[in-house]
């Protein structure tokens, strides 16, 4: 499974939005509380590169997850079913997710706060989904490994924001490599 490809296509879209002369950024995920992570500062535009990069194999992981042993081998039992389900969670996610900040910042861009609380809550929605998917995926695993692979990439997911400084790249890098590992091809 490769979703790192999706993950990269991600950070590109949110830079070439940011550097698309969007100014601006939103805390929180649109139901008035901010995401575990968020940024508290006020910066004018999301920054582009993060921390890391998603696209090094083997990002060191942020310090506040333990991502275990490294797995070394495929999952077993019905790891193709929950790996088809979870790439299919992250490409609808991930789509979702750059269609929803494109909005929030084209509004920020228009000073439409109406438009940008819109967007906002339909981002805060797109990354509840995307996270419950993943959590749906995690839940039916057989593999261990996998069960606790998907869980810590839903965890990663409720973090993020329309501040894209929420996106711990290195992390998801780390956590992608094991689901590169896991999942079959």
């Amino acid at each position: 499974m490769r979703l790192r490809r999706q993950f990269a296509v991600l950070v590109v879209s949110v830079a070439l939005v940011a550097v698309a002369g969007c100014s601006g950024d939103v805390e929180g995920r649109g139901d008035g509380s901010a995401a575990p992570g968020a940024s508290a500062s006020g910066s004018a535009a999301p920054s582009a590169a993060p921390s890391g990069s998603a696209a090094v194999p083997g990002g060191t992981p942020a310090p506040n997850i333990t991502l275990g042993p490294a797995p070394t081998a495929k999952a077993g039992g019905n790891a193709t079913q929950v790996c088809a389900d979870a790439r299919k969670a992250t490409e609808s996610g991930t789509t979702g997710f750059v269609q929803q900040l494109t909005a929030v910042l084209e509004a920020q861009g228009k000073n439409d706060k109406t438009a940008e609380a819109a967007a906002e809550k339909k981002l805060g929605a797109t990354l509840d989904t995307w996270a419950a998917d993943l959590r749906k995926a995690s839940t039916a695993a057989t593999d261990g490994q996998l069960k606790t692979t998907l869980s810590q990439l839903a965890g990663q997911v409720d973090t993020m924001t329309s501040n894209v400084e929420t996106i711990d790249d290195a992390t998801l890098g780390a956590i992608q490599d094991r689901l590169d590992t896991l999942c079959p091809n």
